[in-house]
């Protein structure tokens, strides 16, 4: 269903690193909660639009959303940024972990003012390169049908389509080690 890859791909911002996750989703403490999930991807939406739009531009209509509004809509998100920040760095932070401990003290050690503008780039490229061309109208109109929503109903959306639809399947685990909830 082209809607629903469509929010995937949006939501595929808090998928940062394959590796990482696969050893996070090997470790149960490094789960995240929906809120984190949440946080992330509310956090990661200004640079996974800005990122689709880069992709996508050469591919759209000039007078398509992208171009006619897509940075007044990515700047929606990006008012939220800071209060999204902590919640996402923590989530960030579990995604990033690695096997070796000295790699996850530095991330860990690194001023806010450092590691915020690397996620953003990091979920920006991440996007971008994922997006393929075939895409770009139905991402376009995706965006253009949740643009009405406020900022944070949008990220909870996305957290829970990306928490309902990411599970395993045919013997692949799921992309995200997302907590199991509590009963």
């Amino acid at each position: 269903m082209e809607i629903s890859r469509t929010v995937f791909i949006l939501g595929a911002a808090v998928a940062l690193v394959q590796g990482q996750i696969a050893y996070a989703a090997a470790n149960a403490d490094n789960c995240l909660t929906e809120t984190e999930v949440s946080g992330l991807v509310g956090y990661a939406l200004p640079s996974v639009i800005t990122g689709t739009m880069k992709a996508c531009k050469p591919h759209l209509s000039p007078s398509g959303f992208f171009a006619t509004r897509g940075t007044a809509f990515a700047g929606q998100y990006s008012a939220r940024k800071d209060t999204n920040w902590p919640i996402a760095k923590n989530a960030f932070l579990k995604l990033g972990g690695t096997k070796d401990a000295s790699m996850n003290e530095t991330l860990k050690a690194l001023p806010d003012a450092a590691l915020q503008p690397f996620v953003e780039a990091m979920v920006s490229e991440l996007v971008g390169g994922e997006i393929k061309p075939t895409q770009c109208t139905a991402i376009e109109r995706g965006v253009r049908i949740l643009s009405p929503l406020p900022a944070e109903n949008t990220a909870e959306l996305i957290t829970f389509v990306v928490v309902l639809a990411d599970k395993p399947k045919n013997g692949k685990p799921a992309s995200l080690p997302i907590c199991k909830a509590a009963n």
